[in-house]
């Protein structure tokens, strides 16, 4: 009995390479992601006047996350999309928008820009004993002492300023606190420290310090606490 014959296989064959169409693809795709940070770059300027001029840095946050989809309505001007799928947009889009936010960020911090607000730090009281000024939690009355804050920013600080009520009542109206050097006559570590010293001390009631602290940019941070004195 004869065998039957089965069905020929053939062989896989590979398309052709065609050069051509290769490297056009590879100078489109080179041009879509200059393109693509060459923009991110006009988001992140327009971003930094922006903020620079306005108060509206959320605002400018969302414009920047909105920003890369202008690529879809741009793009087809620069480079040929007709052959573009959904994922083509996607490498593009974000790479548009990890530029902005690095570049973003850059021109947001000095030397560029300062917009945080200055951050308070610990706030003493130092007296002095015995020729040495040491910090202390308890202020007798009509006896001299430092009251000192600590404040920083990024960049500078421009001014660092003071009210006080006494009892409830006002006392001292904005004074402005001096910042200590490092040779102070008080021998207190600088560390953007600023001081008021109470020559002839203060009278025996309960006090409120109100601190205002501002930077060269106009951000500025208030802090508040209270002292007693017995």
């Amino acid at each position: 009995m004869a065998k039957k014959k089965g069905k020929r296989e053939e062989g896989f064959t590979f398309p052709e390479f065609d050069k051509d169409e290769f490297r056009q693809k590879e100078l489109r795709d080179s041009k879509v992601i200059l393109f693509a940070v060459f923009y991110a770059l006009v988001i992140a300027v327009i971003s930094y006047y922006l903020v620079r001029m306005t108060s509206l840095e959320r605002s400018v946050m969302l414009f920047g996350f909105i920003a890369p989809f202008g690529l879809i309505k741009i793009l087809p001007f620069i480079v040929d999309t007709s052959e573009f799928e959904r994922k083509n947009w996607f490498g593009p889009m974000f790479m548009s928008f990890l530029a902005w936010l690095g570049l973003f960020i850059l021109f947001s911090n000095p030397p560029f820009n300062d917009i945080a607000n200055p951050e308070f730090g610990v706030n003493e009281v130092y007296m002095e004993e015995d020729g040495q000024w040491n910090l202390t939690t308890e202020i007798n009355s009509d006896t001299p002492f430092v009251l000192v804050v600590s404040v920083k920013d990024n960049w500078k600080i421009d001014n660092v300023v003071m009210s006080v009520n006494k009892g409830g009542n006002g006392f001292m109206s904005t004074t402005p606190m001096s910042k200590l050097g490092s040779d102070n006559s008080f021998n207190i570590t600088e560390d953007h420290r600023y001081y008021y010293y109470f020559e002839q001390g203060l009278d025996a009631e309960a006090y409120s310090f109100t601190f205002t602290a501002e930077d060269e940019e106009g951000n500025s941070t208030i802090r508040k606490t209270s002292i007693s004195i017995a």
